[in-house]
């Protein structure tokens, strides 16, 4: 299982400060934990470096700022490429 939380705009490798409790508690339970660029899913521009940061493959979480219904497909589709589900 992987959680997935936005990025620290200003620390793009860390969670942002909203999330950065939750992703440390689901460090600390075993699970992965990646960052996404959540302004290059909501842009729109190259979604695909939204994700770059993800590895590894199988089921995630996404825990972070809502996004419309377009950007979620168009997450899950570029995260479906990587292999996660």
């Amino acid at each position: 299982m992987i959680l997935l939380v936005p990025a620290n705009p200003l620390r793009p490798r860390h969670p942002d400060e909203h999330f950065a409790s939750e992703a440390q508690a689901a460090r600390a339970a075993g699970l992965n934990v990646a960052v996404v660029d959540h302004d290059a899913l909501v842009q729109g521009g190259d979604v695909r470096r939204a994700v770059a940061s993800v590895s590894g493959s199988g089921m995630a979480v996404y825990r972070g700022w809502m996004l419309r219904r377009e950007q979620y497909a168009t997450f899950a589709e570029i995260l479906a490429e990587r292999g996660v589900v």
